[in-house]
């Protein structure tokens, strides 16, 4: 039993020392162009060519709409995005990017498909399908222990 206690504080342990290097990498790159992975990962969620409803980037982010009304705002004041009334309904906004903020998204791309790519080139495809399905798994009890409250 002390046995099986131990290994699912080790699962904790990795998941959050994993996300935390991760996270840390992202920042640190981010922050030699004067930005957030927060900044750079919103800019990623914005379609490039017909821009994305404000109320559809929370849920494709995870973050609160307090949060990411201040990201908006700070992507705005800083030239990256503007907002755009749609046609059919004057109360919803459209995100979308200005060229400097196409710049910046197409960087921050670059970042992730050569963070994806150096992890495939070290890890094979089926242990990563493995990681994918044990990464599943874990998120379903973690939602499954979260709506029990």
């Amino acid at each position: 039993m002390d046995n099986n206690k131990e290994k699912t504080e080790n699962i904790d342990l990795i998941l959050k020392q994993t996300w935390i290097s991760v996270q840390k990498m992202y920042s640190d790159l981010a922050q030699e162009y004067d930005s957030t992975a927060v900044q750079a990962l919103t800019l990623l969620k914005i379609d490039p060519k017909e821009g994305t409803r404000s109320t559809n980037l929370g849920p494709k982010m995870a973050i609160e709409p307090t949060s990411l009304t201040r990201i908006i705002k700070l992507l705005e004041d800083n030239g990256y995005i503007y907002k755009e009334k749609t046609t059919t309904d004057k109360r919803e906004v459209i995100i979308k990017l200005t060229d400097k903020g196409l710049n910046s998204r197409n960087m921050s791309k670059e970042v992730v498909v050569n963070f994806n790519k150096k992890v495939m080139e070290k890890i094979t495809p089926e242990k990563l399908e493995i990681f994918k399905e044990v990464m599943s798994e874990i998120m379903k009890i973690s939602n499954d222990l979260n709506n029990r409250k």
